[in-house]
């Protein structure tokens, strides 16, 4: 029996295709802003993405207050908090964020450290709720992704925050900004968004709302991941890598975190790997652990994976393997870019064991230390065969 009960929340607007950037002024208007602070790293104003965003706003009447592009591949409160002192010297009314990962959650705090008139972001940390709407923020997804951008939660200085008012007011993807930099960072973010959507699925808290989002998401990477990875550049495929990673980090965000994700953002924060090795190496020991812990997963699965055609010609019993199997192959595609053995990083056995014990401590993971170690064992006596 369907429950009448569920609860979703969603707050970003979506504008997705070839003129998305155009419509920025629009939403800015619709938000009462009209100078805008721009926050985005070296290496995409190398790539000249921040000339695609102001030719953008050329015919528009509306200025840009300033660009912050001093973020590298790591998000620091240091960071959040000079950005904030450039929104304020330079009379700014709202945030654009040109940039995944480290560029969107810097651009997040420095939101709330303006928005609520202070330079002290541990207060948010220590427990201090955060009751107050923030500054519009704009979102524009460039280039590698941390899977998070989409959603409610931001990690600063190795510090997670996690809030409804954290969710950006629009997101925009235009084929002109979501080329990946390389093969490596566009198998990296196909295979974040996969894990998001999958987290979804297999949350046991289903809502049509949450499985529509993850659906689309693992729809859009199934379909495009092989030839983004093959072809980066190519505007057409990152471009609905770029919507899977939006689509599966709304559903995540919506979700209770999965086994992987939870040991693989603790072995991030301390390795400094990029989570998205992690879930490669842990997934084909994981699933089968889940499988037998709560169940084979839905058929629904092979639906968003494998399509309409391979559902409706597999047997019903056989549905559910059939859609792991498929997954499995997809993240198969990323084998010559992310290493595929846990041996292979030679990570020393403690910091496998803190990660556990952190994930394991974690309020919103289900999961317990025992449970993290026992997928470690059995990634490592897969290694070995």
């Amino acid at each position: 029996m369907q429950k009448l009960h569920y609860e979703f929340y969603s707050q970003p607007k979506i504008t997705s295709g070839a003129c998305a950037l155009e419509s920025i002024p629009t939403e800015l208007a619709s938000n009462d802003a009209h100078k805008p602070l721009v926050i985005t790293g070296r290496e995409h104003t190398r790539r000249r993405l921040d000339k695609s965003l102001i030719r953008a706003f050329a015919d528009s009447g509306c200025r840009l207050g300033g660009i912050f592009d001093e973020i590298r591949d790591y998000a620091g409160i240091g960071l959040a908090r000079q950005a904030a002192v450039l929104f304020a010297e330079r009379g700014c009314d709202a945030i654009v964020a040109v940039g995944g990962g480290p560029v969107a959650d810097v651009a997040r705090a420095a939101n709330l450290l303006v928005s609520h008139d202070t330079q002290d972001l541990f207060r948010f940390f220590n427990g201090t709720p955060q009751e107050k709407r923030l500054k519009p923020f704009i979102l524009i997804p460039a280039c590698c992704t941390n899977g998070n951008e989409s959603g409610k939660t931001i990690t600063v200085d190795n510090r997670r925050l996690t809030s409804d008012f954290l969710y950006p007011d629009v997101i925009i993807l235009d084929k002109r900004m979501t080329a990946a930099c390389t093969r490596r960072c566009a198998a990296q973010s196909a295979i974040i968004a996969m894990d998001n959507a999958v987290t979804a699925f297999l949350d046991t808290e289903h809502s049509p709302m949450k499985d529509a989002f993850a659906h689309a998401g693992i729809g859009f990477a199934a379909a495009s991941l092989k030839k983004a990875i093959k072809r980066p550049k190519n505007k057409k495929h990152s471009l609905a890598m770029a919507n899977a990673g939006v689509m599966a980090g709304i559903a995540a965000a919506n979700a209770t975190p999965g086994l992987v994700r939870g040991l693989a953002e603790e072995l991030e924060k301390i390795t400094g790997i990029s989570r998205a090795v992690f879930i490669r190496i842990f997934t084909p020991a994981a699933l089968p652990w889940m499988t037998r812990k709560t169940g084979p997963p839905r058929e629904d699965l092979l639906l968003a994976a494998g399509g309409m055609s391979v559902y409706a010609n597999t047997p019903e019993q056989q549905r559910p393997q059939k859609g792991v199997e498929i997954l499995l192959s997809l993240l198969d595609e990323t084998r010559e870019q992310i290493p595929e053995t846990l041996a292979s990083l030679k990570l020393p056995a403690y910091q496998l064991e803190k990660a556990c014990v952190h994930a394991g401590s974690r309020k919103d993971f289900p999961f317990s230390a025992q449970d993290c170690l026992e997928i470690i064992e059995q990634t490592q006596k897969g290694d070995r065969r």
